[in-house]
């Protein structure tokens, strides 16, 4: 039986990591869900891709807000990798598919840097859950945990908002496969 002070550690710890993959995730997900349209313009399959990430983007959030385990942990951490190695795949040699535009290198913007970002700490807060029990928890989380938290989310979805200011503003993403000289 976990002491006290054990479970206290090990219910901070969920909160925070439950925190910092949700918030990342719904982050991501929005980022991906706003450039899903711009996608479907230049090829219909390249916007049904944003569109699933984004979907499975928002599952992963949920599972992690309501029903976190190993096994969510490791859907986090290898969709989180999978995407990542997506878009480097398509900043430095292009994409293997899709039209010509496709298979050159698209230039580096902010908003799927930010993105990739979000990702990358969705990985590295479920990265623990595989090596440990993450369903495990007693005791209640302290407040200085509630409050660490509580910054994850704030931090979170300030990158979300930086990376989705070009959007709202009405200036895309500088998206443009095979159009700029700066390759």
């Amino acid at each position: 039986m976990p002491t006290p002070s054990r479970g206290r550690a090990s219910a901070d710890r969920a909160l925070v990591q439950r925190a910092v993959v949700t918030s990342t995730l719904v982050g991501a997900a929005l980022i991906h869900g706003s450039v899903a349209g711009e996608h479907f313009g230049e090829w219909a399959l390249a916007g049904a891709f944003f569109l699933t990430v984004q979907l499975v983007e928002l599952v992963l959030a949920l599972l992690a807000a309501v029903a976190w385990d190993r096994r969510v942990a490791q859907l986090v951490v290898v969709t989180g990798l999978g995407t990542v190695v997506v878009w480097l795949v398509s900043r430095t040699t292009g994409m293997p598919i899709g039209p010509a535009d496709f298979r050159v290198p698209e230039p580096v913007g902010l908003s799927d840097v930010l993105c990739g970002v979000l990702e990358l700490a969705s990985v590295v807060a479920a990265a623990p859950s595989l090596w440990s029990a993450a369903g495990t928890r007693s005791g209640r989380p302290s407040r200085r945990s509630v409050t660490a938290a509580a910054v994850a989310v704030v931090v979170a979805l300030s990158l979300t908002a930086w990376a989705m200011v070009p959007s709202v503003s009405g200036g895309g993403h500088g998206h443009e496969h095979g159009q700029s000289s700066a390759r």
